[in-house]
Order: C-alpha cells, then sequence, then structure tokens
C-alpha cells in the first residue's frame, strides 16, 4: 500500500509539473556568435522547444512550436539540438536539468521504501 501511494504522490507531481508549463523563454538570433554571447540575441517566449543550429561557423538560435524533446542530432557536419527548459539554447551542448534528476531521485526513494 505505501508503494503504491508513493506511485500516486509522483503520478500527481509529474501531472503537476507537466501542466504548469505552457511556454518557455528561447534565445533568438540568426549568425550567433558560439562561444554564445547574450547581447547578441534577443528573448522570446516558445510553445513548444529551444533550438539551435550549427553549420561550420553559423549558428542560429531560435524556437519551435514543436516540441522536440531534449536531444541533439548531427549529420554531415551540421548539428541540431532540441531543449526544453527556460533559455537553454545557449549552451554548446544539451544537458539534463538538475531538478529532472532530483525528482527522479525522490521517487525512487519513495518508490523502494
Amino acid at each position: 500500500m505505501k508503494n503504491l501511494n508513493a506511485l500516486y504522490f509522483c503520478i500527481l507531481l509529474i501531472a503537476v509539473t507537466v501542466a504548469s508549463v505552457s511556454s518557455i523563454r528561447c534565445y533568438v538570433c540568426l549568425s550567433c556568435s558560439d562561444p554564445f554571447e547574450e547581447s547578441s540575441s534577443i528573448i522570446s517566449s516558445c510553445s513548444g522547444s529551444c533550438v539551435k543550429g550549427k553549420t561550420g561557423n553559423t549558428v542560429v538560435r531560435g524556437c519551435s512550436n514543436y516540441n522536440g524533446g531534449d536531444d541533439c542530432v548531427e549529420q554531415d557536419g551540421a548539428e541540431a539540438c532540441s531543449c526544453t527548459s527556460d533559455l537553454c539554447n545557449s549552451a554548446s551542448g544539451i544537458s539534463i536539468s538538475l531538478a529532472v534528476v532530483s525528482f527522479s531521485i525522490i521517487c525512487m526513494f519513495l518508490w523502494m521504501n
């Protein structure tokens, strides 16, 4: 019964977290510098995910209405990354949010006890 209550608690927390996020903020710029300089971009609200594309020395950051998750794809020297947290498209790579990792560990401990 205790494990079932922990499962319900985790599902409730996930539902509240997902429902409360309706848009994220992303950096938007064309021909951005890499390493990134905030002064060369604007910040925009997006309904899907933030994106970053790089081909050679050309870097583009922006918004996508499609939620592409937290992933990068590389093909023929071009790289495209998608991320789903505020201002996440500034980095040279995509990383998992500390909040997501912490939440997962808490749920695991609740489930195990």
